[in-house]
């Protein structure tokens, strides 16, 4: 096999190889910081939802209740509906973004989990130790990236609304009805922190920079066989074309001047110090054979 064959199969071979190796790390690593970047906004979707919460609960609840007294109930100082609202109005401007707060036993019906929220509620329940969940559910264009924590009731506040209807305000019991929502007890899950958002631009942006990559080591390796083929157009073609001409000239002991190099440089200049080398030789080996020859009118 000649050299140049053997260094096209080669670098083929490196080709594939390193595109092949670059495409799978580079997507590996895209699709990890990919779904870190989505894992980041959506923790900073909760705090804000954490901090709605809290900032109901100790600021304005109390108000309210102040200027209404225990019988007054208002829907604004819900946390829960504070927080979906408020991020409601963010979700204008960030459509991609869900946020819901699903519970088993809820005040507002509409805040009732579904199938698969049930079942993180059951988890959350099930673990006391249990802080996050977080995964994907459905498929294809429907995929989507989800973070759920947990909403346990560690306020006793809290059960002057959700203990029993006698003890919630009347003015909560005629808006919501006493069936929903009461029965909640300290230390309880009672409800969920959801954020979804869809993972197909996350994966989308994971292929772009797959793609960037492999055509960046593609283009490396273009130039690479660019620089091969100007290696063989100059230096091996002109060599070759010496070797014929060193065998031409070994078998028939003539230098033939079609083999002779088409450029002129350093091998045209060594095909002909060959060819000077040849004639050199060959005039010194006359003039040996006509020294050694011996003189026939010695003998007469």
């Amino acid at each position: 096999m000649r050299i140049e064959t053997r260094l096209t199969l080669s670098l083929a071979f490196c080709l594939c190889l390193g595109l092949a190796i670059s495409a799978y790390i580079s997507f590996q690593l895209e699709s990890r910081q990919a779904k870190e970047e989505v894992q980041q906004k959506a923790d900073m979707l909760l705090e804000t939802g954490l901090a709605v919460r809290a900032y109901t609960s100790d600021e304005i609840a109390p108000i309210l209740q102040l200027l209404q007294g225990n019988a007054g109930f208002n829907v604004q100082q819900v946390p829960s509906f504070s927080a979906q609202n408020a991020i409601a109005r963010l979700g204008k401007k960030y459509p991609d973004y869900q946020y819901r707060e699903p519970s088993l036993n809820p005040t507002n019906v509409k805040d009732r989990a579904n199938d698969w929220e049930v079942g993180l509620v059951r988890q959350f329940q099930s673990k006391d130790t249990l802080k996050e969940l977080s995964g994907e559910i459905g498929e294809g264009l429907d995929k989507r990236f989800y973070v759920a924590r947990p909403i346990r009731l560690n306020n006793p506040a809290c059960l002057q609304c959700h203990s029993t209807p006698a003890a919630a305000p009347p003015a909560m019991v005629a808006k919501y009805g006493s069936v929903n929502g009461f029965g909640w007890k300290l230390g309880d899950v009672v409800a969920l922190q959801v954020v979804e958002v869809p993972s197909q631009p996350a994966e989308k942006k994971a292929f772009r920079s797959v793609l960037t990559t492999v055509g960046s080591l593609a283009c490396v390796f273009v130039l690479s066989a660019a620089v091969f083929l100007l290696l063989r157009r100059h230096v091996t073609h002109p060599l070759e074309r010496l070797t014929q001409t060193a065998n031409a000239i070994s078998v028939s002991g003539q230098a033939q001047e079609a083999f002779a190099p088409a450029e002129a440089g350093q091998f045209s200049e060594l095909h002909e110090a060959i060819v000077r080398l040849k004639t050199s030789i060959d005039s010194a080996l006359k003039r040996i054979a006509a020294f050694s020859k011996p003189d026939d009118t010695a003998g007469k």
